[in-house]
């Protein structure tokens, strides 16, 4: 049986009509629009056009110096990395990648059809290979996901956003929590469960509300996600209330 499970935030925000000078209407940008919002690794892979790989330094691959080079980046509304700092990695291969990524270009990333700035995190695998020939070095880029586990917690690694105002919100992560217990009934089934669910200032599940779903299912997903603990939303260091959607799907969809 195979599950899969979505949390997305619920972002609210209005959008203005205008007229322009001809007469047709035109969208304008919500006053709200964020200055600034943080998209996973794999998002802006994605949306790479141009992805000049870094030169894997001689002095590092003599010493055999490998490993990752991991950088939080700043891309701004072309596409372009305007900003880089490094999370981990050795100095060498830190170089390499500062060099390969002043060339790096992605698709603008569209909020609400208007290309905002970009905050991710961006990380370079060097790896040593010895052959007959001798020495050789491999470099691949990677996602978040096989960043190591001990960076992972760190909030450059949460999803969020820096308003207009200035302010960086970050949103909820969960932590920990049981899966589903479901009755030997269903399984095997195909269902779904879909919640709006609120996290308070101390991480855990304040309340939660069903919005649909195939009612055999809904009572031990309810019951699992009650049980769930955040790191909660910060806006500016401070936790935050939170809600968002969470979609369980079991079975083969």
């Amino acid at each position: 049986m195979t599950r899969v499970i979505k949390f997305i935030a619920i972002l609210a925000a209005s959008l203005t009509i205008a007229f322009a000078q001809d007469g047709a209407m035109v969208p304008k940008p919500p006053s709200n629009r964020p200055l600034r919002i943080r998209v996973s690794t794999g998002v802006m892979l994605a949306m790479v056009v141009h992805k000049p790989m870094p030169v894997y330094p001689d002095e590092a691959m003599t010493k055999g110096i490998q490993g990752d080079a991991i950088f939080k980046i700043d891309i701004d509304e072309t596409g372009k990395i305007v900003s880089t700092v490094p999370i981990a990695g050795d100095p060498l291969l830190i170089a390499a990648s500062v060099e390969a990524m002043r060339d790096f270009r992605f698709r603008p990333y569209l909020l609400n059809g208007t290309p905002v700035n970009v905050e991710t995190v961006l990380g370079f695998r060097f790896a040593v290979q010895k052959s007959g020939n001798g020495v050789n070095g491999r470099v691949d880029c990677i996602h978040q996901e096989s960043m190591p586990a001990t960076l992972k917690d760190r909030p450059e690694f949460r999803g969020g956003s820096e308003t207009s105002d200035g302010r960086l919100i970050l949103d909820a992560r969960k932590i920990s929590g049981p899966e589903p217990n479901l009755p030997p009934d269903l399984s095997g089934k195909s269902g779904s469960v879909y919640l709006t669910v609120t996290i308070g200032e101390d991480g855990k599940v304040q309340d939660v509300k069903v919005v649909g779903g195939d009612e055999p299912f809904i009572a031990p997903v309810v019951e699992a996600v009650k049980q769930a603990i955040y790191e909660p939303r910060l806006v500016d260091g401070k936790p935050s209330v939170e809600k968002i959607e969470a979609s369980y799907h079991f079975g083969k969809h």
